[in-house]
């Protein structure tokens, strides 16, 4: 994946901390973090590290649906101190780390620099 796709989706919104590209397998391809960014106090874990492990459960999870449901698309989760957005693109899933709250718009305007 063009790192001109991770640059477009850092810009999509400021809330945008972190997104990675990960594989089939997911594993990463790809990542990139929003320039400037410092771990926050009292945060125990980068936002590199939680894609890495909510990714697997999260995506394990939701795939489990697929023969009911259809294909992923997108799908937002919502903690009190991060959001997660996770985006099926063929064979790898875009997953995008922001400062937590309602993941809708965010979604919708990375959906627009994805053309999903």
């Amino acid at each position: 994946m063009d790192v001109k796709v991770l640059d477009a989706i850092l810009a999509a919104d400021e809330r945008v901390r972190f997104v990675s590209v990960l594989g089939s397998d997911l594993k990463t391809v790809a990542s990139k973090a929003r320039e400037g960014l410092k771990l926050e106090e009292g945060r125990k874990y980068s936002d590199g590290l939680l894609v890495n492990l909510a990714a697997p459960v999260v995506l394990g999870t939701l795939s489990k649906f697929t023969g009911k449901c259809g294909n992923l698309i997108c799908a937002g989760v919502r903690y009190d101190d991060v959001t997660f957005i996770f985006f099926k693109l063929g064979e790898t899933y875009v997953v995008v780390c922001t400062e937590a709250g309602p993941p809708y718009i965010i979604m919708q305007r990375i959906e627009e620099k994805l053309q999903i």
